[in-house]
């Protein structure tokens, strides 16, 4: 059997691939002028092999990246060491923990603060208020006033880094301050914590006592501002009252003086009761007039009698009558009229008097609903002497220097090594 024949292959002439430096090198004529061995591409490459040269080139680099490993390394991690073993003071700190509390115990859920509650707010504040205190320069001014900060924090058995230069400069003082005392407040509990820390036991005690001393005052003075503040609007109302009320009064007094009545009211009605019984006296003598006249005749002396006592009644009506109206003389002003003046004065002492009442008992609701709003210190961790220093913590000091001076020195050479491979 005959097989069958495969068609012809075609070749396809390409462009040759573009040589490298070194292949190109490789490929040029010796000095003779005679042709290399020939090699190709891949064996030359895989012929290339690291040399004595290259490696006398690369030690002055590998030198240098331990020059500075060590300078960035080995030299901040064995001073911190030297420094933190043979030469940091010891520094000895002690705790005050305290919350700001209302006098109304429904106030105190530390939960309200999230829920938008003014008196969870106000606490809130309060707290923040003490914190910033601490850590301020009143802080230092009044507690300066009580001990000697500057020969505490400057003591000759203080190494010199800790030590506070004792000629230093009210700002000086009070940055070295906060690097001492360490306040914060905690959201979720409103308790607000307190660590001091001074050289000796005693110095951090008696420090502590007198941060919580002041601590306790200022929350005293601002808890008295707030309830003063709540009740002055109050009370400025209950004078306004009062006011108006010895107006009224003075008023009174000055219409009775006047008009030499006390009440014009029961006054007119003595004088109407009055009036009303000399006209019913007249009516009855008017009718044993005409009842005897009607026996005896015009010439009785009786008759004489009655007419007498008719006239004289009838002139007392006339004159209360003109009491009443002011018809008396010229200078006399009706009863009618005197009412009306003594009630408009009468209207505004009332008016006065009730006014003056209920800002009174506004002022006591006010008065009340403050005291519910009293905020106070309650501490239940109070400064205690401490027996061990627990600063500086020289093991975790030094592990933080050496982990800082690692890092600069790996950024470091991470930049080494981007500039050589960009240049």
């Amino acid at each position: 059997m005959t097989q069958p024949q495969r068609p012809p292959v075609k070749l396809v002439q390409t462009a040759p691939l573009p040589a490298r430096a070194d292949d190109q090198r490789a490929l040029a004529p010796g000095e003779d002028g005679q042709p290399r061995p020939a090699e190709t591409l891949s064996a030359r490459r895989i012929s290339r092999r690291w040399t004595p040269a290259d490696e006398r080139a690369g030690r002055p680099a590998r030198w240098l990246s331990i020059l500075v490993f060590l300078l960035v390394v080995g030299l901040p991690t064995a001073l911190a060491a030297v420094y933190y073993g043979f030469f940091a003071s010891s520094q000895y700190a002690t705790e005050i923990q305290f919350g700001v509390r209302s006098a109304d115990a429904q106030r105190n859920d530390a939960t309200s603060i999230f829920q938008g509650m003014a008196s969870a707010s106000q606490i809130g504040l309060q707290s923040n208020i003490v914190v910033k205190y601490i850590k301020s320069r009143s802080m230092v001014d009044a507690i300066s006033e009580k001990i000697d900060l500057r020969r505490m924090f400057s003591g000759p058995e203080i190494d010199e880094l800790s030590r506070l230069d004792p000629n230093a400069s009210i700002e000086t003082l009070v940055e070295y301050w906060r690097g001492k005392v360490e306040p914060y407040f905690e959201l979720t509990t409103g308790i607000v914590s307190v660590q001091v820390r001074a050289f000796t036991p005693e110095d951090a005690l008696t420090i502590g006592r007198n941060v919580l001393a002041l601590s306790e005052t200022l929350a005293d003075d601002l808890s008295k501002k707030a309830r003063a503040d709540y009740v002055k609007f109050a009370q400025e109302q209950v004078e306004e009252a009062s006011e108006k009320l010895r107006q009224a009064r003075q008023a009174m007094l000055e219409f009775r003086d006047r008009e030499r009545s006390i009440d014009p009211n029961k006054e007119a009605d003595s004088a109407r009761l009055g009036l009303a019984k000399l006209r019913d006296e007249l009516g009855r003598v008017r009718a044993d007039y005409l009842t005897t006249r009607a026996r005896t005749g015009e010439k009785s002396t009786v008759l004489v009698s009655l007419r007498d006592r008719i006239a004289a009644l009838e002139s007392l009506i006339r004159d209360a009558e003109a009491r009443m109206t002011g018809e008396q003389s010229k200078d006399s002003v009706p009863i009618s009229q005197n009412i009306r003046s003594f009630e408009s004065v009468e209207t505004e002492r009332q008016l006065a008097e009730k006014f003056y009442d209920a800002a009174m008992q506004s002022l006591q609701r006010a008065q009340f609903e403050a005291s519910r709003r009293a905020m106070y210190l309650e501490v239940f961790v109070t400064p205690s002497l401490a027996e061990h220093p627990v600063y500086p913590r020289r093991v975790v000091s030094v592990l933080i220097v050496a982990l800082a001076s690692f890092g600069a020195w790996i950024f470091l050479l991470m930049i080494y090594y981007s500039v050589r491979d960009h240049v």
